[in-house]
């Protein structure tokens, strides 16, 4: 869904024309994966939260972990990236 105060119906149904008449198709991906740097306040707020005095066994989880309990981190196109738990309901919270 694009933002209607950046495209409007127009404008989207003219891209659209555009890229039919390239004979080209367009592909829509989700990136779910956020840049591990203490800069960055996505990656610095759910930190926080993940490393937040939590009840006894209960594990905020807002980011994957490792068997070892420790984030998981690996490389993406920002550099090193961690990724939403979105099994975990506090991270759907929190993404959310």
């Amino acid at each position: 869904m694009f933002n209607p105060q950046n495209f409007t119906t127009e404008q989207i149904m003219q891209m659209n024309a555009e890229i039919e008449a390239s004979h080209r198709r367009i592909t829509v991906i989700v990136d779910p994966h956020i840049k591990a740097s203490e800069d960055y306040h996505v990656y610095q707020n759910g930190i926080e939260l993940q490393d937040a005095a939590q009840p006894s066994g209960n594990l905020t989880n807002i980011f994957v972990r490792t068997p070892e309990y420790n984030n998981f981190y690996g490389d993406c196109w920002p550099g090193n990236s961690t990724y939403i738990d979105f099994l975990n309901e506090n991270a759907q919270k929190y993404w959310g």
